[in-house]
């Protein structure tokens, strides 16, 4: 059985996520916070779905000077908003694929 994901193109165009107490948690990735991932959101990204068995429904992946970044999004507590919870540098088959599907 397929998991339902939440949908993306409903995402508020100007304040998509939803941070409150995970925030520090993002902190803890490779010295990225919050403002990554509005840069991310800003670069017309491309969106992944996440694994069934994983907690992000999608994998949010746009490039920033110097660098591809991933940002998992779990389902806000509303439709037009996202959770964020990570940001990562792309690596692996996710690097290859996002470079041949952005151009």
């Amino acid at each position: 059985m397929t998991r339902s994901r939440f949908d993306v193109e409903a995402l508020d165009e100007v304040d998509p996520f939803e941070v409150d107490d995970q925030l520090i948690h993002l902190y803890k990735h490779e010295g990225m916070d919050l403002c990554d991932v509005y840069e991310v959101w800003m670069d017309n990204p491309l969106f992944y779905p996440g694994r069934e068995e994983g907690p992000a429904d999608w994998l949010m992946v746009g490039q920033v000077p110097g660098d591809i970044l991933l940002v998992p999004l779990m389902p806000g507590s509303r439709a037009n908003k996202a959770r964020p919870v990570g940001v990562y540098q792309v690596r692996g088959s996710l690097d290859r694929q996002y470079r041949e599907d952005s151009g």
